[in-house]
């Protein structure tokens, strides 16, 4: 089996494609090739300097990856391989297309894409986004928060964030938190969250640009409790694939529709709270005028999700029945 990935610019879109491939991986056999699109529409020549060498005989083609930027080239390089190689090439496209969905063999798509809508016979959904599952040891007197900014569905509201920092640093004095920020966190936040920090001797601030940024992973990974503002899917995601409770903040309640502006992700973010597979510090208006931050907890029995061990189980059962 010989898998091209091809590849846009988007850093959640490779990390779930990095992830599903990294567990195919663990059962499979494969060549890897990466194909970088950059986000442009390829012309003949470049798909004939991908496939320069015809396909070895009986060896399976799969074209995959994640964006709007890369399926048109997934679809156009398939065509060719049927045309000059009379190639049978399975055309994999994770995450929904917004155009020529039937065209493509498999593709693999969060839940929340189709909710209310009948299921194409070519689609399977998975919930959330893809994220490499653990299932290390925790550190019981760990925690950690991140913090994001701004989004295309998602409303940042930096005093509100300030307000339940302050509150979740004084009801967890006893653990030693690590908080990050990241590359949308407008500057004058970090101002002022490096000013709140200095009141307090058990909290560490690491700024997106620090070489200790790359300690991200891991402290996702062993932190017991993980406060997370819930302007990236993906990382709400990559949190409830690790041990640890994971919490929302920066909800205010009892409508989450002011902050978020698509009603698919404000859905999504709905099921997991009413399910307690999250748990959420929210801002509760009093009357008076005075707003009050509140924690609700998750289930106690949440185990890590593994969907992305669902969806490589699926995808290889597909690609073994096809001709």
């Amino acid at each position: 089996m010989h898998i091209y990935w091809f590849k846009d610019s988007k850093t959640g879109h490779l990390k779930q494609v990095d992830a599903l491939l990294n567990e195919l991986k663990k059962d499979s056999k494969f060549l890897l090739t990466h194909v970088d699109c950059l986000d442009k529409k390829f012309s003949l020549e470049n798909i004939e300097s991908i496939f320069a060498e015809p396909p070895k005989a009986n060896q399976k083609i799969i074209l995959i990856g994640a964006g709007h930027g890369v399926y048109e080239n997934i679809l156009n390089s398939k065509k060719f391989l049927i045309k000059n190689f009379n190639s049978q090439a399975i055309a994999i496209a994770i995450l929904r297309p917004s155009k020529k969905l039937k065209s493509f063999d498999m593709v693999c798509a969060p839940e929340h894409d189709f909710s209310n809508k009948t299921l194409p016979k070519n689609v399977t959904t998975f919930i959330g986004s893809l994220a490499e599952p653990s299932y290390s040891t925790i550190d019981k007197n760990q925690a950690m928060i991140a913090i994001g900014g701004t989004s295309k569905h998602y409303k940042f509201d930096g005093n509100v964030l300030l307000g339940q920092l302050q509150f979740i640093l004084s009801m967890y004095q006893s653990y030693e938190f690590r908080i990050f920020n990241s590359r949308r966190t407008p500057d004058s936040i970090n101002l002022k969250i490096e000013e709140e920090l200095s009141k307090h001797s058990n909290a560490q601030f690491i700024d997106f640009n620090s070489m200790e940024s790359k300690s991200f992973q891991k402290s996702l990974r062993q932190a017991a409790l993980k406060f997370v503002t819930p302007d990236s899917v993906n990382l709400t995601f990559e949190s409830l694939s690790t041990p640890g409770k994971t919490y929302l903040i920066q909800i205010e309640t009892p409508s989450y529709r002011r902050i978020f502006g698509s009603r698919k992700i404000r859905e999504s973010m709905n099921k997991l709270v009413q399910s307690k597979q999250v748990g959420v510090v929210s801002l509760v208006k009093k009357k008076g005028g005075i707003n009050v931050s509140k924690i609700e907890n998750p289930s106690e029995y949440i185990e890590p999700l593994a969907e992305v061990e669902k969806l490589a189980y699926s995808i290889i059962n597909f690609i073994n029945i096809q001709k």
